[in-house]
């Protein structure tokens, strides 16, 4: 029943498809701007790695021109925001690499052009995680030494 003859109209309907459609756009079709399923940190990491390269002679190299950066926006895997990420080391934020593929991926960018006046390169891999039940921070830290792969003839 109307009180004084006021009209409803269709604003509380438009606001109730709305929020309809918050929940059903993304359970249906997935992330269609602007309905999202908000899944900002859903994959719970509990480490990361941080990456530090340096030259032989111990200067710190641009850890974005060794693809070792962390690009994390929060989003799993497949989330995003219209842009690609580079092929950096940590595809899946909290993955702790083995040796052998922080090798591999660090010789692949050795072998460019512009790094040929390296004959190696130090990388510190640095797991960062639950050091007691109150703090994160450092967990274990390992320096790799990745050199230049020989040619063979």
């Amino acid at each position: 029943m109307r009180q004084n003859g006021a009209k409803l109209g269709w604003g509380p309907i438009a606001a109730a498809a709305l929020l309809a459609a918050n929940v059903v756009v993304p359970l249906v079709w997935g992330d269609v701007y602007p309905f999202t399923s908000a899944p900002m940190f859903r994959d719970n990491p509990r480490c990361c790695c941080n990456y530090r390269v340096l030259a032989p002679d111990g200067r710190q190299l641009p850890a974005e021109e060794w693809l070792c950066q962390r690009i994390y926006d929060g989003n799993p895997p497949g989330y995003g925001v219209g842009i690609k990420p580079p092929a950096v080391i940590e595809q899946e934020f909290g993955q702790v690499h083995k040796e052998q593929h922080v090798c591999e991926h660090v010789r692949q960018i050795l072998a460019r052009p512009q790094n040929a006046g390296l004959a190696y390169v130090e990388v510190v891999q640095e797991e960062i995680g639950l050091v007691d039940d109150e703090r994160v921070g450092v967990v274990q830290a390992i320096q790799i030494r990745v050199q230049r792969q020989v040619e063979r003839q």
